[in-house]
């Protein structure tokens, strides 16, 4: 596949992910998350990481420096995030603004590299 065929899957990857984060972290007051949210977080996690490291490695203009470590730390971060707030060690609203940070800082990282 071509490298823009990647950065296009790794778009609706962040698209999926921002939108099941939304359901999980958005949940009613008793807890429980919609029954999609949750494989729809995985799932979005998959596309992602399938499209980052296709692009990593067809497109040679991109390289392994510190802003791709930083950006696969802020994946990893998202990945986490619900069940930080599930479990109760984040509240709900800093997680929005936590998730909505590592995403503008992860878009930065990207345009910025």
């Amino acid at each position: 596949m071509s490298p823009e065929i990647y950065r296009v899957l790794h778009a609706v990857g962040a698209l999926l992910l921002f939108l099941s984060l939304g359901g999980l972290l958005l949940a009613p007051a008793d807890g429980k998350p919609s029954k999609l949210a949750m494989p729809l977080h995985g799932l979005a996690l998959l596309v992602m990481v399938f499209a980052g490291v296709g692009t990593v490695h067809k497109d040679p203009s991109v390289d392994w420096g510190n802003w791709l470590y930083a950006k696969i730390g802020c994946w990893v971060f998202l990945a986490v995030l619900p069940v930080l707030v599930r479990k109760g060690m984040v509240p709900r609203v800093l997680g929005l603004l936590l998730a909505s940070a590592a995403g503008a800082t992860a878009v930065w990282l990207a345009q910025a590299k």
